[in-house]
């Protein structure tokens, strides 16, 4: 019998029930202009407590989406398959995956998918956390409530510096719970497990809720972590199209046998980099391919530096184009590209 807490509503999903169980509360969300956002975070208040409005996706976006699925889709499905793998050895036959929102939870789903077929006892959910805030942790104990302590693992799509395993470790200091994390991308080289340290572009980096089950970003409520579901964004919904597109290449794809070797502090060298181009704020330098990519999709961009011109980056150069950003190549850059955020003045 369920152990959910029934006295909370939570987030509806255009996700399958099978997939993911969402314990991130329902709510309005608190949408302000992307200059108020840019505004309001120069002024020190956290990025939780509110967001900018989204749209249906840019014909850039659904293109870029596809190309990356296209492209890269075969090497995501073998770092799936190795980390499945990574998962299963570290946890043996029962593995509870907590999947951070958003982007963790197409990995999580995925990752549900592959060690139910593989017959572990598996549980997947979605919880929210706010970088610099914390986790739910009111989330984490109804997953305890249903799972052992023990077979806990949080689930990530990318990294770019680091931030979100630092929040989760600050989070579960002295807390049973130990802050084993998995990501299928790690270029920062801070994950426990991961599908791959490389920078490479995943699709749905490309997209927000549309390939997130119409979830919003989450946010902070007076009570706890909410989202809104995004009703007027279903005819654009890639959600579970994307889950069965990946899960199908996984059954042709052979298993990554290593992630490859783990980059050392690759964020201090990206942020000497940044430093270079007046970017002295670390918070304002987003390296990492997803990170430099959601720049471009919800904040103010200043600048576009990247390692080389590649596929993966063509979506991020044709956006620096429109809106007028220097783009600049750094051959030395330890990840694919980064993006730097504009440093708006304030009161």
């Amino acid at each position: 019998m369920s152990s959910v807490d029934t006295s909370v509503r939570y987030v509806q999903s255009s996700y399958a029930p099978a997939d993911i169980q969402l314990l991130i509360g329902a709510a309005p969300a608190p949408q302000v202009s992307l200059r108020e956002k840019e505004a309001r975070i120069a002024a020190g208040e956290s990025y939780g407590h509110f967001l900018t409005p989204e749209a249906a996706p840019t014909a850039l976006q659904t293109a870029t989406y596809h190309s990356a699925l296209r492209r890269n889709g075969p090497v995501i499905a073998s770092a799936l398959l190795g980390l499945a793998t990574q998962l299963e050895a570290r946890f043996g036959g029962s593995v509870t995956l907590v999947s951070l929102a958003r982007a963790g939870f197409p990995v999580g789903a995925l990752l549900h998918r592959l060690l139910h077929r593989r017959g572990l006892d598996s549980a997947h959910y979605g919880v929210s956390i706010v970088r610099g805030v914390g986790l739910d942790m009111a989330a984490l104990e109804t997953v305890l409530a249903e799972r052992p302590v023990s077979s806990i693992v949080f689930v990530d799509g990318w990294t770019g510096k680091g931030s979100i395993l630092d929040t989760l470790q600050r989070s579960l200091q002295r807390h049973a719970v130990r802050p084993h994390f998995a990501a299928l991308y790690d270029p920062a080289g801070v994950a426990d497990m991961a599908g791959s340290h490389a920078d490479l572009l995943l699709p749905h980096a490309a997209l927000n809720a549309t390939v997130s089950g119409l979830m919003s970003r989450s946010f902070l409520t007076m009570q706890r972590h909410a989202a809104e579901y995004l009703h007027h964004l279903a005819a654009h919904d890639l959600s579970n199209v994307y889950l069965d597109a990946l899960e199908a290449l996984c059954a042709d794809a052979t298993p990554l046998a290593s992630p490859g070797p783990r980059p050392q502090r690759p964020a201090d060298l990206a942020f000497a980099v940044a430093r270079r181009y007046g970017c002295t704020d670390p918070h304002r330098a987003k390296p990492g391919i997803g990170e430099a990519t959601r720049v471009f999709l919800r904040r103010l961009p200043a600048a576009l530096i990247i390692r080389a011109s590649t596929p993966d980056t063509g979506h991020l150069e044709t956006l620096a184009r429109a809106g007028h950003i220097p783009v600049h190549t750094e051959a030395a850059l330890p990840y694919a590209a980064m993006s730097l955020i504009q440093e708006l003045p304030h009161d």
